[in-house]
């Protein structure tokens, strides 16, 4: 049985939340949290991201923001939680593409690409599924923008 792409992205969500909680200091505060991931901290950078993509606080561009850093830096989960925020929208239908930017579309391939080459055997099945959606233009398209996924800029919410 083939599980619906909004629900798969779905779950994939729920799981990247439920990592974030499970290594995040309870106790620390958004601001000291803040001082750790501007100081350069990875893990930091995906709490703060995860907490911003969270439905309490739902500020999808920092969201997006602190994901990139974690994500540029090699951070698997925050690879495919950007992957998973861009292909939500791609599936909504809000996937706009700006001159000189990816679509959401192939954004959610360029981070499930990231992740893969990492060896995450999820961001390889997620790929594969986002990619059986695409043309072969919109495929090779992403395909060279996504080996270049450790250049990727991280746009600051202003």
């Amino acid at each position: 049985m083939r599980i619906p792409k909004t629900i798969q992205v779905s779950l994939l969500a729920v799981v990247a939340v439920l990592g974030a909680c499970s290594t995040m200091n309870k106790s620390e505060t958004k601001s000291e949290l803040r001082q750790r991931a501007l100081s350069g901290d990875i893990d930091a950078r995906f709490q703060l991201g995860e907490k911003y993509a969270d439905a309490a606080f739902s500020n999808k561009p920092e969201a997006i923001y602190w994901l990139c850093l974690a994500a540029r830096d090699g951070h698997v989960p925050a690879q495919m939680r950007l992957a998973s925020l861009f292909e939500a929208d791609a599936v909504s239908g809000s996937d706009t593409t700006a001159k000189g930017r990816l679509s959401n579309k192939d954004s959610a391939y360029f981070w499930y690409t990231a992740a893969a080459s990492q060896g995450d055997d999820q961001a390889y099945s997620s790929r594969t599924a986002l990619a059986a959606g695409m043309d072969s233009a919109e495929i090779e398209n992403a395909k060279r923008k996504a080996t270049r996924w450790q250049q990727a800029g991280c746009v600051k919410p202003s």
